[in-house]
């Protein structure tokens, strides 16, 4: 077990399509685990999800968490179809994850910004998360169609989240789940790889 809810996301997460540790770690990162938590913009619950999204989400009750995560995963999956489907797996994933903290638009910024300055658009790690960085600038950030945005909140939280997803695969390497973007299991060691993540020993 790694969280008093791995039922709950695991429910969700394959009816989504989403590795339930991949969730997991992302919970953690928002809430620690704690329903009641809320953020100081007013995000709230398990997934923090904000007022409005939870609306949008069909969530009633943003502290419950069977809701809060139904509701977070929901969104995760929204924010995903985003994303073109040809986009390399893992990558497809970590753009939905930067959006989630900081918005779909400052990630489409941040991947035009890639392109022009001769990174590789279609990747998060080493390219387009050094374009978000630079949102961050005056000279960039006014020529963005979104404008400003913290780029070290969406860099770190994409890594956060990436490093306590390795752990959590590691802990639970005998379990084959789903991998996000794709149907049917696979053995951990191929999901790892699929994920660009270490794979457990």
């Amino acid at each position: 077990q790694i969280s008093p809810y791995d039922k709950l996301v695991r429910k969700y997460s394959n009816r989504y399509g989403f590795d339930w540790r991949l969730v997991t770690a992302q919970m953690y990162q928002e809430s620690k685990f704690d329903p009641r938590a809320k953020s100081h913009i007013g995000a709230r619950g398990l997934m923090q999800l904000m007022p409005r999204t939870a609306k949008e989400m069909g969530v009633k009750d943003i502290i419950d968490p069977a809701s809060s995560i139904r509701g977070g995963v929901k969104y995760l999956d929204w924010l995903r179809d985003r994303f073109d489907a040809d986009l390399p797996i893992s990558d497809r994933l970590w753009f939905t994850l930067a959006a989630y903290n900081a918005g779909v638009g400052h990630v489409h910024d941040a991947r035009r910004l890639a392109g022009q300055l001769g990174h590789d658009p279609n990747r998060w790690f080493g390219h387009t998360e050094q374009a978000m960085l630079l949102l961050e600038k005056k000279q960039y950030a006014k020529k963005a169609r979104y404008g400003y945005v913290n780029g070290s909140e969406p860099v770190n939280y994409v890594r956060d989240i990436k490093q306590r997803f390795e752990a959590y695969v590691d802990l639970s390497r005998d379990v084959a789940m789903t991998s996000p973007g794709l149907s049917g299991r696979l053995p951990d060691r191929r999901l790892a790889q699929l994920l660009d993540v270490s794979p457990p020993r």
